[in-house]
């Protein structure tokens, strides 16, 4: 114990038995010892150079010296105890926090609104910004505090010890297809079909498109790329205008399924899976409105 701790807990010795008048009641209240607390106060009355407890009768009297310092003393320690020990607290029915999430744009598309709707019953001066995870810039954020959480498929940022982690649920693939394509045999996608189609391909910021390809490969399945894009959104128009089709991951199939003029299909091989989960920095693993955030994404993602 150091030379600071031991001055607190002489301080923490002396309020006990100003409130108590009693060597017995304040060991009984602080949990020591009868000979613990004894040496205490020796220890006390040598620092202060003071008896500063002299029995009256049945009682512990205070000395002048120990008066005088009981205001002090009682200020140092309600200080210490609010400012220092008290353990922070996070209401989120009061909170005008805003959170930082670090997303894909499928994560986005896919879970933002079920987080946005909880946030909003939940806490609703709170406010969520997003940004997109450039590969150099996740750590960072995450380590400054500038990102609280990311949410989705990032297999890069995994150091044990210095990223928290959990899992949110799996997803998969499906094709998307225009309702009249003429690749489309009785309604069903075959590998037949899925072969002689020309495709779209997706080069997104995120990860979940290598899995697929990976796949792919591992089994020979060599697809007729015909158009690269960026991202997801320009699919609404290209595959509901052109016989193209293209792979997508299964949580964006409700978004574009809504939209008229596509399908969406079971790829005609086993599809395989990517964990989806929110990431956090080990720093903040404690912090209450951290600890808030995690459990609202994680009951409004496997709630789905």
């Amino acid at each position: 114990m150091n030379t600071h701790d031991e001055d607190l807990n002489l301080l923490i010795v002396f309020e006990a038995m100003l409130e108590t008048l009693s060597v017995s009641k304040a060991s009984e209240r602080l949990q020591m010892s009868q000979p613990s607390m004894s040496h205490a106060l020796a220890k006390m009355r040598k620092a202060f150079g003071d008896p500063m407890f002299v029995r009256v009768k049945n009682q512990m009297q205070p000395t002048p010296r120990a008066l005088l310092m009981a205001g002090p003393v009682k200020k140092a320690l309600d200080l210490a105890r609010l400012e220092i020990f008290n353990r922070p607290s996070f209401d989120p029915t009061t909170s005008d926090k805003s959170f930082v999430l670090c997303m894909t744009d499928v994560a986005e598309a896919s879970y933002l609104p079920q987080i946005i709707n909880a946030v909003r019953i939940a806490a609703p001066r709170v406010k969520l910004r997003t940004v997109s995870p450039i590969a150099e810039k996740l750590e960072e954020g995450l380590d400054s505090g500038a990102v609280d959480l990311a949410i989705g498929f990032f297999p890069d940022h995994l150091t044990a010890g210095v990223f928290q982690q959990k899992l949110l649920r799996n997803s998969g693939f499906m094709c998307l297809v225009g309702d009249k394509n003429p690749i489309l045999t009785l309604g069903e996608l075959s590998m037949d079909g899925f072969l002689k189609a020309s495709h779209v391909a997706i080069r997104t910021e995120g990860r979940s498109q290598e899995v697929i390809e990976k796949t792919m490969q591992e089994h020979g399945i060599v697809r007729n790329v015909f158009l690269t894009v960026p991202h997801y959104l320009g699919l609404v128009s290209i595959i509901a205008n052109t016989d193209l089709i293209a792979i997508i991951p299964m949580d964006l199939a409700g978004a574009f399924e809504a939209q008229r003029g596509m399908r969406i299909y079971p790829l005609p091989f086993k599809s395989p899976t990517v964990e989806v989960k929110h990431i956090w920095h080990k720093r903040f693993h404690t912090d209450p409105a951290n600890q808030w955030l995690r459990e609202l994404v994680r009951n409004a993602l496997q709630q789905r």
